[in-house]
């Protein structure tokens, strides 16, 4: 079962007004509303695959005028990439009009891999799109294109997959590596909230590998940074729902796990090589109300020959949870302390949250002020005014934009000015997804098809 009716409130009347079926399970979790198998939404094929330097390219029809929510697109175009020999692309978009793609250069040859370890088909009836392993025969990704749909906000398309050994979609709170697969959605928009089962937490991630029922394995992106969910079924398959963007699916072979995140990494970028030290024992808490708490924690725990090698200074120790100050009454001789952890072969890492007070004194607060002058601040869609969130400082916040190189210019400087008072040897970066405790921004956000998509993906 395709869930027809994937945000709340479905009844059998908005279900059948969609043209799908209604049939009520005592399956937890299973739709009560789900495409049937004459479903009439989806794509077919316009005309055969044409042969580029990099593949194929296949042009996809609407199939009827029917529509979930709206603004479908058709046509559309579906590149297919022999990237390598163990990694295959395939990019489904809107030929006439350029939409958000995430800016990650991925390395590629600009001719198709020879001797690739898979291969692409349609099938037959051109109804389903496949990539098999050319060893097993396995078929690691079928989509049917009735279950394919490409609108303005809403991007959707199932696979089904080999087997129910499927891991990874991380940054989601769940019981084991091992996915259920019982009709379970996950939510990937990154914020700010408190681990919740089954809920994304600080990152997004929307990676997956499978195990094959022969030990192979292979590993698949979605290189998509817009809200959206997947929902995993007992068929087995998988459900990929977006509201924006373009779909843009990264395929690895393997064939073991190992090589599956060799492959993957390869692409987008290996691991920073963590510090020696940083591999040692950490203390963190929130919650020390003062420097003397610090240190009397310290003393207990090499009192009891605990291991022990970085302490971690959480938001306690700022001015007013101030980023780039610290409390100079609560945690007075701060900058002395870190230096003598230095003497006992110890670390310390301070916490910074990436968000800036706007209401201090004009002049009192160098982060913001050089902000302000370097321009380095999220603006709203008038590119000018800075969007103005509330926070854990006083009064009002505004957030960096780190995609701006100035931005990297001004976070560098701080960081630098302020190893100077606190030598400090690692930098927790906190609540960057960015948080917000305000419901959008001051002075409200605008009541547009944007900030009130026709379908909101799970938490």
């Amino acid at each position: 079962r395709i869930n027809c009716h994937p945000q709340p409130g479905a009844t059998q009347q908005s279900c059948e007004a969609r043209g799908c079926t209604w049939c009520a399970t005592d399956i937890p979790n299973a739709p009560w509303c789900f495409f049937s198998e004459d479903s009439t939404y989806g794509y077919s094929l316009a005309r055969n695959m044409e042969k580029t330097e990099k593949g194929w390219r296949v042009t996809l029809d609407k199939r009827s005028t029917v529509s979930l929510f709206g603004d479908d697109i058709s046509p559309i175009v579906m590149d297919v990439e022999l990237q390598t020999k163990d990694r295959l692309r395939f990019k489904v978009y809107d030929p006439s009009q350029e939409r958000f793609e995430v800016p990650l250069s991925i390395d590629a040859p600009g001719v198709a891999a020879e001797d690739a370890n898979y291969d692409v088909e349609f099938s037959s009836d051109s109804s389903h799109f496949r990539v098999k392993r050319k060893s097993t025969g396995t078929v690691l990704w079928d989509s049917p294109l009735v279950d394919l749909f490409f609108s303005n906000q809403y991007l959707q398309i199932t696979t089904a997959v080999p087997s129910t050994s499927v891991y990874g979609f991380g940054e989601q709170e769940h019981v084991s590596f091992k996915h259920n697969m019982d009709y379970v959605t996950y939510g990937m928009f990154s914020r700010d909230q408190a681990p919740t089962p089954l809920a994304n937490l600080y990152g997004v991630h929307p990676f997956y590998m499978c195990v094959e029922d022969d030990s192979n394995a292979h590993g698949v992106l979605l290189l998509n940074s817009n809200a959206q969910d997947v929902s995993l079924s007992p068929n087995p398959s998988l459900t990929f729902r977006t509201i924006g963007g373009i779909l843009d699916f990264y395929v690895f072979l393997g064939p073991t796990p190992e090589n599956v995140i060799q492959q993957y990494t390869e692409a987008i970028g290996r691991p920073h090589m963590p510090a020696y030290w940083s591999l040692g024992f950490h203390l963190s808490r929130w919650g020390y109300a003062s420097l003397d708490v610090v240190k009397k924690t310290a003393e207990r725990m090499h009192h009891y020959d605990i291991p022990f090698d970085v302490q971690h200074f959480d938001i306690d120790y700022m001015d007013r949870r101030l980023d780039f100050t610290y409390d100079k009454t609560n945690y007075a001789g701060l900058p002395e302390y870190i230096k003598e952890l230095k003497r006992a072969g110890m670390h310390s890492v301070i916490i910074l949250d990436p968000f800036i007070s706007k209401d201090e004194e004009p002049g009192t607060y160098r982060p913001y002020d050089l902000g302000q002058e370097m321009g380095v601040w999220i603006n709203n869609s008038d590119g000018v005014t800075p969007a103005i969130g509330k926070s854990l400082p006083p009064g009002y916040s505004v957030f960096p934009d780190y995609t701006n190189p100035r931005t990297v210019e001004w976070w560098t400087q701080l960081c630098l000015e302020f190893k100077d008072v606190l030598d400090y040897d690692g930098i927790w970066i906190d609540m960057n997804e960015p948080s917000n405790d305000l419901t959008g921004q001051l002075p409200g956000c605008a009541a547009n098809d944007v900030n009130n998509p026709p379908y909101i993906p799970s938490e």
